[in-house]
């Protein structure tokens, strides 16, 4: 029973981390017809809807008390609105492919900001983990370093920011998680950050004036990611989590930079180099490493 639980977990793992993979390849699919901002909030908005419909039940927040919701709230504003928008921004410039290593990168980051805040001990295993993830992104993205690739170092720079978001919320709202479970913190975190991004849609974007003019390509493109890529890529995580651990559901997250590749590679012509697969491993294997516990450091 106990291998059968595992095996449903790894497979709603995987699965979530292939459609946040992919993701990625729609987002730039669609970003042509439409502003960064007004993107991730339709994204975001049409993914919260359906969350908030899954969890109907569970929408009563009367036991998180005040002071736990403005925390919240706040780690809503950095993950919910900060890590779409800063990485929908990125991929105006960037590959979708180099953008899923990056975010792959995820627990390396939450790593080092748990280790800075004592939040997690740091190991001698875990410090050879950020060498090798570091070094993974420098061999798999530095080879194009000239002046006519700026722009995707620009992209990767924004991404990278909103990575380091989403590792902050990881970092600090697992005592929340704990107190009120997961599902409940990341509804209500969801209002903050949906809120934001409705309001930074209309500072920064254009809903009004042509950024919501899809054709009927681009709507099918914004369904595929609000739905199957938002909101059963979110369920697909809780189920996970539900199931296994989460330093076993992690270690799936290396589908998620394969699965942005390939179809990088297939619908975008994005290519694929040697370099990239050599810091893809080495990025894997530092998400490898950074799972174990040995002694502290």
């Amino acid at each position: 029973m106990a291998e059968r639980q595992l095996f449903i977990g790894i497979i709603f793992a995987c699965l979530s981390a292939i459609l946040g993979g992919a993701g990625l390849v729609f987002t730039r699919l669609v970003l042509p017809q439409t502003d960064a901002f007004t993107l991730g909030f339709l994204r975001w908005f049409i993914l919260a809807l359906i969350l908030y419909i899954i969890y109907f039940k569970q929408l009563d927040f009367s036991n998180i008390n005040r002071v736990d919701r403005q925390r919240i709230s706040v780690l809503g504003l950095i993950y919910f609105a900060g890590f779409p928008i800063l990485l929908t921004y990125g991929l105006t410039f960037t590959t979708a492919g180099r953008a899923g290593l990056l975010f792959a990168t995820m627990p390396i980051w939450t790593l080092i900001i748990s280790s800075i805040f004592k939040i997690e001990a740091i190991t001698s295993i875990k410090l050879l983990a950020i060498l090798l993830a570091m070094s993974g992104i420098f061999v798999a993205l530095g080879d194009n370093f000239d002046n006519t690739n700026f722009t995707l170092f620009l992209g990767d720079i924004f991404v990278t920011i909103g990575v380091i978001c989403s590792s902050v919320f990881a970092s600090f709202s697992s005592s929340y998680i704990k107190k009120y479970g997961n599902i409940k913190v990341l509804l209500f975190a969801l209002i903050s950050g949906v809120f934001a991004m409705l309001i930074s849609s209309f500072v920064f974007g254009n809903p009004v004036n042509g950024s919501l003019e899809f054709d009927r390509t681009g709507w099918s493109y914004i369904l595929i990611l609000g739905i199957p890529c938002g909101a059963v890529m979110i369920y697909c995580w809780g189920k996970a989590l539900q199931h296994t651990t989460p330093t076993q559901a992690t270690l799936c997250m290396g589908f998620h930079p394969l699965t942005a590749m390939l179809l990088g590679f297939l619908m975008l012509e994005e290519q694929i180099t040697l370099n990239f697969l050599i810091g893809f491993l080495l990025v894997f294997a530092g998400i490898f490493l950074v799972q174990m516990k040995p002694k502290i450091y």
